[in-house]
């Protein structure tokens, strides 16, 4: 594939001034090399803050070109913009982990909206205490879930 073809496919729009990234179906190494130089470009050329990537489209993506997209991810972080992925499919998503690919420093959500939620809460706080207050949140929910002959029996 030629990368006119490829550049044709890569379609990055703004919304409120966050960058959405939609990723086609067909992906291989050259469309995403291509998008990553894209997605960077346009975060410095326009200073957006917010970018959306939007795999819902994608059925099937190896460790390879995942980590090319976290990748992106993480050059677009280092640009001083929060980033989301969006859409992942089911299926997507059991294999990479079967493949024990890491989702540690991404974040994640279901759809758009959530997309748009989670860059407004990554922006209201501080990243660094992110992760405490998750798993916080995340042990106090267990602690109300759990039974309390269970509780008790973690507890000691």
């Amino acid at each position: 594939m030629s990368k006119r073809s490829i550049l044709s496919m890569i379609n990055i729009q703004s919304i409120n001034g966050c960058l959405i990234v939609p990723v086609t179906s067909e992906v291989h190494d050259d469309y995403i090399t291509l998008l990553q130089k894209a997605i960077l470009e346009k975060v410095k050329a326009t200073h957006s803050k917010e970018v959306l990537i939007d795999v819902s489209a994608v059925k099937f993506l190896d460790s390879f070109t995942f980590a090319m997209l976290k990748e992106s991810a993480q050059m677009v972080s280092m640009l001083g913009a929060y980033v989301v992925f969006v859409g992942f499919q089911p299926g997507v998503a059991s294999a990479l982990i079967d493949l024990d690919v890491k989702f540690d420093d991404i974040f994640t959500a279901v759809t758009m909206e959530d997309g748009f939620e989670l860059l407004e809460y990554q922006k209201s706080i501080n990243i660094d205490d992110a992760d405490t207050i998750f798993d916080n949140t995340l042990t106090k929910e267990v602690d109300e879930q759990d039974p309390p002959n269970i509780k008790s029996s973690l507890t000691d």
